[in-house]
């Protein structure tokens, strides 16, 4: 019942003795349950100049949960975890009837999994490598660290799928004139984006892309096998893609929403006010990829609907220029500019698109390359959930590097002069990353296939931009460059290559990767004493190689469990001595003798170099290397061993 305190209005209380409504509430009971707010109010959400972002409170709170995670005095866990305590409530006043509320069950405490101890890398190194800190510094941040701890039935960890987006399906159906009309086709193939077109998967196997993903390392911008080191290049960006690979830079950078509005304006014919809703609706400078198609197929028409008109040429071209314009948007924006939200693109590209007869000028080959390796490094930190950038390109990438890894086959109507990433059609395969990545652990030397292109040099030869050590940039985003890590994939043997910041300078300002790119690409290249001599068989490594690999890198991401002994057969005894009857001989022994006298062929001469029982003797000497290197370390049944090359 509520006290007659003050006066009242139409049968409403007002504001006179207000004070004294305050305290009698401050004197009222408190209910039980919980209170609506626990703590201080969440600050509000920053606002992104770029994305136009939301002043919601979901982002002030993960902002408040990254602050608080700096303490070290503070934990996160338990304090998400712990139940509220609330004051118990006072007793009611006499002429107040006391309501009685059904008991609720205690609520159980979540249990926490306990902490692990920090580890010492400094000292004690990570399990399965790197015991070498020297390359791999932010190696406590990969996800290679809990895969490689994680017991054998930890599902949470081994099982974890990675969302992967992809956008390039909207480019295969989306309906594009005849070859005859050459209004469209001729600023299309003159951009130099027209094997775009041709170059999609509508299926992607998404469980072989996270196995290659958990092996990339930002560090040297490559992906660490237990072969060595493998990367996306230049070279395979012109192969697969047939994107140009020279030119300038992209140099864009943010755009506030009235800068995107007039281009849009100006550039697609869009209504002022349609442009704003398009914004609010994408909550940025962003365009929804529905909308990029319908402004394509209606410019279209109001072209076709001018020339039925008989309305003047430039009216004509007008239209058609704005459906082209919109078309190469939609079409970069699904492909190499693919971003997580899979349905809208940046308005910030369609200044590349002002001037049709300069968009070859642009380097789209480097864009595409730092744009995945940006999604790549992001995709390889433990904490990461989402994938994106162009999955068509790395998942052409894997299959012509391990053709027998996933499921895929030949496109009916591929022709020599085409791109090679539209020479396969992948399967969907079985989507679990631990299949593929016992498959990557177990990974022979004849599965992987180093320079794929021999075939295709007449249609794209190796030019000096593949040879460039350095950083590539798009915009604000850089990736690193450096060929002279993977030679096996340029057919020379790899030796141990120099340190990364000695090709890509730390701390390089995007006007000195411009001008260095540019103008000091020949010194730049790497030149011939660098790229060593050709290999015999393509897995070629210099003495050395290896053993420092495995010091400095994780090739393997989950121990090998020694198998238990065999049985002991009941006739041993008999078995042993038919041996010692037959005199059979010692394997290894025989392999030693005879990579001795190989050796002392070669060094006497008796083999001239360049004949062909001379590469046959070396091609016997790389067969029995691993074999005679080979060693196994057993701790006792059960328990781990580790192998080295």
């Amino acid at each position: 019942m509520e006290e007659n305190v003050g006066r009242g209005r139409h049968g409403k209380p007002s504001n006179a003795n207000a004070s004294a409504r305050r305290e009698l509430a401050a004197n009222r009971p408190a209910k039980r349950g919980r209170s609506k707010q626990q703590g201080p109010i969440p600050a509000r959400g920053t606002h992104d100049a770029e994305a136009g972002g939301s002043r919601t409170r979901t982002r002030s709170r993960l902002g408040q949960a990254q602050n608080a995670a700096e303490d070290d005095d503070f934990d996160a866990d338990q304090f998400l975890n712990q139940d509220a305590e609330y004051g118990e409530p006072e007793e009611p006043q006499p002429d107040e009837p006391q309501i009685e509320e059904p008991q609720q069950p205690p609520r159980r405490r979540p249990q926490q999994r306990p902490r692990q101890p920090r580890r010492d890398a400094a000292n004690e190194g990570y399990g399965g490598g790197p015991s070498d800190m020297s390359l791999l510094t932010q190696y406590g941040n990969h996800r290679a660290v809990p895969i490689w701890d994680a017991e054998p039935d930890d599902h949470e960890v081994l099982k974890r799928t990675l969302r992967c987006q992809a956008s390039g399906k909207k480019v295969m159906d989306i309906v594009k004139p005849p070859r005859s009309e050459r209004w469209f086709w001729d600023p299309i193939e003159a951009s130099g984006l027209e094997p775009l077109t041709r170059v999609n998967f509508s299926v992607l196997d998404y469980g072989v892309i996270w196995a290659f993903v958990e092996r990339w390392h930002p560090e040297t911008s490559t992906f660490h096998l237990p072969l060595g080191e493998l990367g996306i290049t230049l070279d395979d960006v012109q192969c697969l893609l047939h994107l140009p690979i020279q030119g300038k830079f992209l140099n864009h950078t943010k755009m506030s929403r009235g800068e995107g509005a007039d281009m849009v304006s100006s550039y697609l014919g869009v209504e002022r006010e349609d442009i704003d809703k398009a914004f609010a609706e994408t909550n940025g400078v962003h365009l929804k990829h529905t909308t990029l198609q319908t402004l394509y197929t209606t410019n279209q028409t109001s072209a076709e609907r001018a020339i039925a008109e008989n309305k003047p040429a430039h009216v004509v071209r007008l239209y058609r220029e704005r459906s082209v314009r919109a078309f190469m948007l939609h079409l970069v924006c699904c492909t190499i500019f693919s971003n997580k939200s899979s349905y809208y693109a940046d308005v910030v590209y369609l200044q590349y698109f002002q001037d049709l007869s300069c968009v070859h000028e642009w380097n789209w080959g480097a864009a595409a390359l730092v744009h995945l390796q940006h999604y790549l490094d992001r995709g390889s930190a433990v904490s990461t959930t989402q994938m994106a950038g162009y999955m068509s390109f790395l998942q052409g990438w894997i299959i012509a590097h391990f053709p027998r890894l996933s499921v895929w086959v030949e496109a009916p109507r591929y022709t020599a002069n085409m791109p090679l990433n539209s020479k396969v059609v992948p399967g969907q395969g079985h989507k679990d990353a631990a299949g593929y990545r016992s498959s990557l652990d177990n990974i022979q030397t004849y599965d992987c296939v180093f320079s794929p292109y021999d075939a295709h040099r007449q249609v794209r030869p190796l030019i000096n931009a593949c040879w460039f050590s350095g950083w590539l940039r798009c915009g604000k985003l850089k990736a690193k460059h450096l060929p002279e890590r993977v030679l096996r994939q340029f057919q020379h043997v790899q030796g141990i290559p120099r340190n990364p910041s000695m090709s890509a300078t730390p701390g390089m300002n995007l006007c000195e990767i411009d001008r260095v790119f540019t103008e000091e690409l020949e010194l730049r290249m790497i030149d011939e004493e660098m790229r060593g001599r050709p290999v015999t068989s393509p897995w070629d490594t210099e003495p050395g190689y290896m053993s420092w690999f495995y010091r400095v890198s994780h090739p393997v991401m989950r121990p090998v469990e020694a198998p238990e002994s065999p049985p002991r057969p009941p006739n041993l005894e008999v078995l042993i001595e038919a041996a010692e009857a037959r005199n059979d001989p010692n394997l290894m022994q025989v392999c030693r003798s005879v990579k001795v006298e190989v050796e002392r062929a070669v060094r006497d001469g008796e083999a001239v170099e360049g004949t062909p029982i001379h590469g046959t003797l070396q091609r016997i000497l790389n067969l029995l290397n691993p074999i005679l290197a080979y060693r196994r370390i057993k701790r006792g049944k059960g328990t781990r061993y580790h192998t080295r090359g």
